[in-house]
Order: structure tokens, then sequence, then C-alpha cells
């Protein structure tokens, strides 16, 4: 019974390391804490034998466990999320143009989490360009929340600017349609 407790004990800590591993990776990348939950199924294949650990939580949304996290966004969340996204865009440039730091921090921060559902919307549909086009946007936000928190307006704006490139880049592939008629996921992508 001692020895069973022993190997009990071993083996939570060894969980523990292991999902602190994953998100001390997420944060050295530029993810804030707050978002370093959201990684991609990229985490599932790093415990050994394809066991699922703390990346299965990843890859279900990094939410953490529970039904909620494994629930499948929808087209209509995304949707949702992405018109979040361009409004929170256009008040962080405004703020910035401002000089309103601390509310650039706060925009960016939203921003950060909101990239972190459209990277789980992708992840869920197996489009690994679009996690990843997703991933940097949200590292992007990320920076700028930080740079804004630092009081760096500089930094902010450039790391704002990469984040609507990148956004640029995503829609290229996987948005169709306009601001008069609406905007959509191209036709046969999922």
């Amino acid at each position: 019974m001692r020895y069973l407790s022993g190997v009990l004990a071993l083996s939570l800590l060894m969980a523990g390391a292991c999902a602190n591993r994953s998100t001390a990776t997420t944060v050295s990348s530029g993810a804030t804490p707050a978002s370093a939950g959201a990684t991609t199924g990229a985490a599932v294949s790093a415990a050994p034998g394809g066991r699922a650990g703390g990346g299965a939580i990843a890859a279900q949304g990094g939410r953490g466990a529970g039904p909620q996290a494994a629930a499948r966004m929808t087209p209509e969340q995304l949707d949702a999320a992405m018109k979040t996204i361009s409004a929170t865009n256009a008040a962080l440039g405004m703020k910035l143009m401002n000089n309103d730091l601390p509310g650039a921090a706060k925009d960016a921060q939203t921003l950060a989490t909101a990239f972190a559902d459209v990277e789980r919307f992708w992840a869920q549909a197996n489009k690994a360009d679009a996690v990843k086009l997703a991933q940097e946007a949200r590292i992007a936000a990320s920076e700028s929340a930080a740079a804004a928190t630092a009081g760096d307006a500089t930094k902010a704006a450039a790391s704002r600017s990469n984040m609507t490139g990148t956004c640029k880049q995503c829609h290229g592939v996987y948005r169709e349609g306009d601001a008069q008629a609406g905007y959509r996921i191209k036709a046969g992508v999922l």
C-alpha cells in the first residue's frame, strides 16, 4: 500500500511538471499567462506513448477539463469572436493614437483571449495553417498588451500592426464576402 501511495504521488508530480512545462513554453513565446493555456493539438503528441496529458486539455480549448472545454466551437461562435476582434482592434488603434496605454493594454488582452478562441475553432477544423496564424495573432496581441502595460506605445503599436497583418493573411485564405454583404468562411473550407 505504501508503494502504491508513492507511485501515485510521483505520477501526480510528473503530471504537474509536464503541465507547467507546457505553460512555460507558451509563455516564453510571448503569450501572457491569461492566454497561455490556449495551445493547439501539437501539445497532445508531446505526452509519452501518445497518452493525453496537459496538452489534451489545451487541445480541447485551453480552458481546462469539463464539458465546456470539450464543446466544439461553431462557425457562429467564430463569427461572434471575429466581430469582437474587429471592434476591439479598432478601439485599440484609437487608444494607441490617444496614448491611452492602460486602455490599450486591456483591449490588447481582450484580443489575445478572442484569438485563443479562433485558434480553438481552427484546431477543431484541422486547419494547421489557420491555427498557426491565430497563434501568431494571439502572441502579437499579448505582446501589444505587455508593451502598453510597460508604457511603450511604439512597441505596442508595432505588435498591433503585426497582428493586423496576420489577420489579413488568414482572411485572404479563409474569408469571403464584403462589408456590405457580410463576411463568411469560404465555401468548401470546412
